[in-house]
């Protein structure tokens, strides 16, 4: 695993084809996926702490703050589901491939499947997580990019929802 991600330039080339992603990251986006589908039915505030550490620790941070907001008390809140994308229920993810980045981030292409109830929406939202290598070969969730236009981070998303509102 090592010398393949040794072997992609330092800076990638615009267009590059996603190659495939290490097996340590598929894993962490994979077992994130897992957890989503199975605690989107709970109801209530969503209890990141057994997800904490497939974040960096500024993500996840920024994720625990958003999550404790309440639309009542705050006047804001996380109106997402931060892990789709959309405003309806996740039925899985498959991650597509990766792409290198600058400083030895990858992009991990991943496609998210949601829609309503039981019924999937036809085309999966194509999601970019950015992905940092951690401690022993791991992986960790540093940003997720979402497509649209303007498409948008999550961590800019987040940083402007938890700024103190304006008196």
């Amino acid at each position: 695993m090592a010398a393949a991600l040794l072997a992609w330039p330092a800076v990638p080339p615009a267009a590059a084809a996603p190659v495939p992603c290490p097996a340590p990251l598929v894993a962490q986006i994979d077992g994130l996926y897992r957890w989503q589908v199975a605690r989107q039915d709970v109801p209530g505030p969503i209890d990141l702490s057994s997800q904490t550490g497939r974040f960096t620790p500024a993500l996840a941070r920024q994720l625990r703050a958003a999550f404790r907001l309440d639309p009542v008390a705050d006047g804001r809140f996380v109106d997402f589901d931060v892990f789709s994308g959309t405003q309806v229920g996740t039925f899985g993810a498959r991650v597509l491939g990766c792409k290198p980045l600058q400083g030895g981030d990858l992009e991990a292409l991943v496609a998210v499947q949601a829609g309503l109830r039981n019924r999937p929406a036809e085309a999966p939202q194509q999601l970019r997580y950015r992905m940092r290598p951690g401690p022993g070969g791991t992986w960790r969730i540093a940003d997720i990019h979402y497509p649209g236009n303007p498409g948008f981070r999550l961590s800019s998303f987040l940083a402007d929802l938890l700024k103190p509102p304006r008196p």
